[in-house]
């Protein structure tokens, strides 16, 4: 396992997405699961993704991944949105 900090600017960057790309892909092809979390230490109010939902979306997209898994604690089922 390895553990990987981004941020918006990380996957907003063409540079920084590039560079964010190769290390994901180098791992995965090392059969090496990063685990992957926003880097609070320098992510500002402006540049936060705000939850982790919204990162894993953006990292699915950045690794071009077939599938997202979403998993949570939250009791039940829904079959749509139940904030009102």
């Amino acid at each position: 396992m390895a553990q990987v900090l981004l941020t918006r600017v990380d996957l907003s960057d063409r540079r920084r997405f590039l560079n964010a790309r190769n290390t994901l892909d180098a791992l995965l092809r090392q059969k090496v699961i990063p685990i992957i979390n926003e880097n609070d230490t320098v992510a500002t109010e402006e540049i936060r993704f705000g939850d982790n939902d919204n990162l894993s979306a953006q990292v699915a997209n950045l690794v071009e991944a077939d599938q997202l898994i979403l998993l949570t604690d939250q009791v039940g089922l829904y079959t749509s949105d139940p904030r009102p």
